[in-house]
């Protein structure tokens, strides 16, 4: 079932408003001296989407921003997130927060992609005076500012504020929901947060560190390669949880070895069925994270089954260390080989402070009620799932195991890629485990997701919340998710570095 038509049944008994005024004096009112609105319009009806008011605008000094409020209102607010470097406003997640009647709200934190594509929108100049505040509405303010401009426009367009608020985002989505309840918990009742780029500064130091071993040079892993890479971690992994199903359900407990499991390459000679000695490197280190001089861990490497990081995530690696990672920033003459792993991360701290979501207290959060559901794919190709799994270790460990269940749950999904994809079980109604557990009391325990194909669900399993793991029962169909049972018996948890 869709996510919005599950959200339409999950509110179905809830308590609906409609405008008590019209769309177009939404336009007249002073919502401040640092926003203007440009523009409101009734949208009409179509097959898809309900009727709803329309409002454009911009907050001081570029952070565009969209409002959407349909005129049929199930009196709740859902906000939106972005993704890569954000500078489009999220216009496609919005409609299916309208479809199930909710009035969605999306902002390009402060930037046109078209005009400053990647990091360079962070880059100082004549032509980019406020590049300093960029950096700052990218990581956070325009977020925030996007959220209580909404609730008023919702307060003034139906005469009241919205029941409940929640939030919706993945990739840089899930860092920005991150940000919010770590510095303004007040601005939602409940967060979807989905493979959070969490620690966007650390990611793309691993990045570079990745593309430093195996993107150019004697290490280079092209995607012939990567392929036998994928096939042999399978190989070794898939039956470590007793099931050989095309899933490797905790990567974590997986022993992968390149220099052990892998092909070697007869006199070290390239061939398209084999390793070198320099790849078998390379992949090793790419395995174990960044490291500086003396051998202290700075980011967690990448897990076995998300292969395909060591080249994929450069570009926007590059861009950051161009135009955002350092002040002054070396511009677009940077090269990747020059990277310090000894000092530069901590050139990199200042703007660490604006885009990282790294903050393990959350106790605001669970004081005023919300609730949080975390899910990250196991087969994440670039952004690790690691950095999940430490967060969250991290944050039991600030706030107690028991009191972080209370608000707090992650889930990981084998098989899953960025977001989505890959032949895992990742179509979940993640919206309505946050609805039920914020206005029903239900704590999500086990979710249970389906593997699609041409629309049709033929693969359902159940997801566990961490640290709990899906186990064949030992009967019955493995397409199916009534044959499986959560259990943390067994489960061999083992987060690797931590949250810097």
């Amino acid at each position: 079932m869709k996510r919005a038509a599950v959200a339409c049944l999950l509110l179905s008994g809830s308590v609906s408003a409609a405008p008590t005024q019209k769309c177009e004096t939404l336009a007249h009112t002073f919502f401040g001296a640092d926003v203007k609105i440009e523009s409101t319009k009734i949208v009409a009806a179509t097959d898809t989407l309900r009727e709803y008011c329309d409002v454009r605008g911009v907050i001081w000094p570029e952070a565009r921003f969209a409002v959407k409020l349909p005129t049929f209102w199930n009196a709740r607010f859902e906000m939106v997130g972005n993704g890569g470097w954000a500078g489009v406003i999220s216009f496609q997640a919005m409609d299916l927060a309208l479809h199930a009647g909710y009035a969605s709200a999306s902002t390009d934190t402060g930037h046109d992609a078209q005009k400053e594509p990647g990091a360079s929108f962070a880059y100082p100049g004549p032509n980019n005076p406020n590049a300093a505040r960029k950096v700052i509405d990218h990581g956070y303010l325009a977020v925030h500012e996007t959220a209580l401009l909404a609730k008023k426009l919702i307060r003034e367009y139906y005469g009241r504020d919205p029941q409940y608020s929640y939030w919706v985002g993945c990739s840089t989505g899930g860092r920005q929901g991150l940000m919010e309840a770590q510095r303004y918990p007040e601005d939602f009742d409940g967060y979807v947060i989905g493979a959070p780029v969490l620690d966007l500064s650390g990611l793309q130091m691993k990045a570079v560190w990745n593309y430093q071993q195996a993107g150019a040079g004697p290490g280079k892993l092209s995607g012939e390669k990567l392929d036998l890479l994928s096939k042999a971690v399978y190989r070794k992994c898939d039956g470590l949880d007793g099931l050989e199903d095309g899933l490797i359900e905790n990567p974590l407990a997986c022993d992968f070895d390149p220099a052990r499991d892998l092909d070697k390459c007869p006199g070290d000679w390239e061939g398209p069925a084999c390793f070198t000695g320099a790849q078998i490197a390379a992949l090793k280190k790419i395995y174990q994270g960044p490291r500086d001089s003396s051998g202290r861990q700075l980011f967690p490497g990448m897990p076995p089954g998300g292969d395909g990081a060591a080249v994929n995530s450069f570009r926007l690696a590059d861009t950051f260390m161009k135009f955002m990672a350092f002040d002054p920033a070396p511009g677009p003459n940077w090269d990747y080989r020059t990277f310090n792993f000894d000092t530069d991360p901590t050139r990199m701290s200042s703007v660490a402070l604006r885009i990282d979501a790294t903050i393990t207290d959350l106790t605001a959060v669970k004081m005023r009620g919300g609730k949080i559901v975390h899910y990250h794919g196991w087969a994440d190709p670039g952004v690790t799932p690691e950095m999940s799994v430490n967060y969250y270790e991290a944050a039991m460990k600030t706030m107690g195991p028991a009191e972080t269940r209370d608000f707090y749950r992650l889930f990981l999904v084998p098989g899953m890629f960025h977001c989505g994809g890959g032949p895992g079980c990742g179509n979940v109604d993640w919206l309505g485990a946050a609805v039920n557990w914020v206005e029903k009391g239900i704590a999500p325990s086990l979710l249970v997701g389906s593997h699609l194909e041409d629309g049709r669900a033929t693969r359902t399993r159940p997801l566990c919340a961490y640290p709990g793991v899906a186990r064949y029962k030992g009967t019955g169909s493995i397409e199916q998710a009534e044959n499986f049972a959560c259990t943390t018996s067994g489960v061999v948890i083992v987060p690797a570095g931590g949250v810097q």
